[in-house]
């Protein structure tokens, strides 16, 4: 049996211009919610091998066991998030994500396989990666920390539980 690279798809990564925006679109056309957001987030990161500090604001909430994520940029400072949106529409799917138990080996097997990085979180624990065949497609690859996991089991469990009220939560669930 063939075997994806990454594993799982477990996120869907959206950009938008207007975050409220978005995270109202998805409780109102959708339905889904309860969505988590964090605000203007200074996050240093390394985009095509240079250090830059987007100012981030981050929304999540699942849809089942599928996160959807929303990110918005603040200020210019290069990014995949400033190259996306110069391109496209308000709202459109940026990345899917995997999370992993073995960060180094996805990571490098997806580097066997002829993808490059583009964006990483420092200290490692996300990458970003692109293949030339299609270089606007990317997965980025997440470790599965304790917090991480935790974070994203709670808003799988608020998600589960929620009857459409308060839809828009600042910060992370409990």
């Amino acid at each position: 049996m063939m075997k994806s690279v990454f594993g799982d798809v477990r996120q869907i990564g959206f950009m938008s211009r207007d975050i409220d925006e978005s995270m109202r679109h998805f409780v109102q056309a959708w339905g889904i919610g309860p969505w988590y957001v964090l605000r203007e987030l200074t996050s240093p990161m390394i985009y095509k091998g240079e250090a830059t500090e987007p100012v981030i604001s981050i929304a999540m909430a699942n849809c089942g066991d599928l996160q959807f994520e929303i990110v918005q940029q603040h200020n210019q400072a290069p990014s995949l998030y400033v190259d996306s949106l110069a391109v496209t529409p308000s709202l459109h799917v940026q990345h899917v994500a995997v999370w992993t138990e073995d960060f180094a080996g996805v990571n490098a097997a997806a580097l066997a396989k002829g993808w490059t990085p583009v964006f990483e979180t420092t200290p490692e624990g996300s990458s970003f990666v692109v293949h030339p065949s299609a270089p606007t497609v990317c997965i980025e690859i997440s470790d599965c920390s304790p917090f991480k996991n935790g974070v994203r089991e709670a808003i799988r469990r608020a998600s589960d539980a929620w009857d459409g009220a308060d839809p828009i939560r600042e910060g992370l669930p409990d």
